[in-house]
């Protein structure tokens, strides 16, 4: 299980369009909206990192959802292995540099 610290990024006037297509996710929880209205702080709960992909590619495919960032991630389940070294988490995707190239490959 992946818990994720997310920020998800709109336009102001978006907001309202944006927080009802969030609150439709199962596994999103709002907690708080910028002062300027164009971003949304979340928590996102997936069942594996392959899950928290699928996640915020559904939402990214709304004109309203312009960016999902993850800004803390929380490997419950997993811990002990990553401790152990018996499993090393893929990051992939959640680089600055990876979005960046992924965004000129998809125009």
């Amino acid at each position: 299980m992946i818990y994720s610290g997310s920020v998800v990024y709109t336009q102001a006037e978006a907001l309202e369009k944006a927080r009802t297509i969030i609150s439709a996710v199962e596994n999103i929880e709002i907690f708080a909206v910028s002062d300027d209205k164009t971003q949304i702080i979340v928590a996102i709960e997936a069942d594996d990192e392959e899950h928290l992909k699928q996640i915020c590619a559904g939402l990214r495919e709304y004109p309203e959802i312009l960016e999902v960032a993850h800004h803390i991630f929380h490997f419950e389940d997993d811990v002990e292995d990553i401790l152990s070294g018996r499993k090393v988490p893929s990051m992939e995707g959640f680089f600055k540099s990876k979005k960046k190239e992924e965004r000129k490959l998809n125009g």
